[in-house]
């Protein structure tokens, strides 16, 4: 964080607002870049959130194109032989991003958003040491899922007795994960390509942004959530 510029349009609208800041953090050769799959987007209206909150979360208010797109997530050693995720992307295209906007939602007051002042941002609430990038479309999936789940299953609990077999056999041998795992594809229907892409978030539980990154051509790269690790720490 640090650049800061924000530019207001005559009509005001949450696709006008550019709130830029500095990510080059995200590009450096210092993380360990790991693909962990591929996310189905089938409507390109994209929710960023813990895995467990995204029946409050809103798509944000850009777009992309319909279609599926590599999912990586970036490692920082923290200390020696320990790891964390210290950013995760979804590619739209394989060159690094150059510029990065604030990622909003539709949600987000306008008032709220013209007055945010340098080394602030909006972002999405964390309580389960998780996040996770999906579709619009696929949230619904998801949800109706965990809930035939719960009806299913009153005394079970979808993480314990669903998610951490999946994350275990997903990631849980990679040497820079933990040995519960730290990433998953949930895939939500064996007869169709809608996923979930979860993945640890930083150092666990907090309030996390998320950046559009764009070229030098202005075309949009990646979208990145930045869990706040700081690399200057690392030694």
């Amino acid at each position: 964080m640090g650049l800061f510029d924000l530019f207001k349009k005559q009509k005001l609208a949450h696709r006008d607002l550019e709130i830029c800041y500095e990510l080059s953090d995200s590009n450096s050769d210092e993380l360990k870049e790991i693909e962990i799959g591929n996310i189905h987007l089938p409507t390109g209206k994209i929710i960023a959130s813990d895995p467990f909150f995204t029946h409050s979360i809103k798509s944000f208010s850009r777009t992309v194109h319909p279609g599926t797109y590599p999912v990586s997530i970036y490692i920082a050693e923290v200390e020696p032989e320990h790891y964390r995720v210290a950013f995760a992307k979804i590619k739209f295209r394989a060159e690094k991003a150059t510029r990065w906007i604030l990622a909003v939602t539709d949600d987000m007051k306008i008032d709220d958003l013209s007055s945010i002042r340098d080394g602030e941002y909006f972002g999405f609430p964390v309580d389960a040491g998780l996040a996770c990038f999906l579709d619009e479309e696929s949230n619904v999936w998801y949800l109706n899922k965990m809930d035939e789940f719960y009806e299913k299953n009153p005394d079970q609990n979808y993480y314990d007795d669903l998610l951490a077999q999946e994350f275990e056999k997903y990631s849980a041998s990679h040497q820079y994960s933990r040995d519960l795992g730290d990433w998953n594809n949930h895939v939500l229907n064996g007869e169709s390509e809608m996923n979930v892409m979860m993945f640890a978030s930083g150092w666990g539980d907090g309030y996390y942004p998320t950046y559009w990154g764009y070229n030098d051509r202005k075309e949009t790269v990646e979208l990145c959530i930045d869990f706040l690790i700081d690399l200057d720490e690392e030694e």
